[in-house]
């Protein structure tokens, strides 16, 4: 998955906040802090606001779609160019042919009719 370049800068400014917020934290501990529960929540926020920023732009990122194309093998001297529709006699396209559950089905776009090719064995 590729990451554009306004997630890459997101996710940059994410890592810096969080960086600075636990840099804060460990800085409340230092004996010189007079008052250390103002660095606490700034480091607090500051990695809260840097976490929820990570986790908002990976969620708006588009979803990679994965296409799979079967190869359909039919039988005898069946040629797709002059296949047409059982029901209105219509010609069919490749766009007409889909596979549901492992099965061809035909779906015409003329009639609006939906059936499965039935095959003859090829012996």
């Amino acid at each position: 998955m590729a990451i554009t370049g306004k997630a890459l800068a997101v996710y940059i400014i994410a890592g810096v906040m969080i960086f600075f917020g636990i840099l804060f934290l460990m800085s409340a501990r230092a004996e010189y802090t007079s008052s250390p529960g103002g660095r606490i929540i700034t480091g607090l926020v500051l990695i809260g606001v840097g976490v929820f920023a990570a986790v908002m732009i990976r969620r708006s990122e588009p979803k990679q779609k994965i296409e799979i194309t079967q190869k359909i093998d039919l039988s005898g001297s069946v040629k797709p160019e002059e296949m047409r529709c059982q029901q209105c006699g219509a010609p069919l396209d490749r766009n007409s042919v889909a596979i549901k559950e492992g099965a061809v089905f035909i779906n015409c776009q003329y009639c609006k009719g939906t059936y499965q090719i039935t095959e003859e064995p090829k012996w």
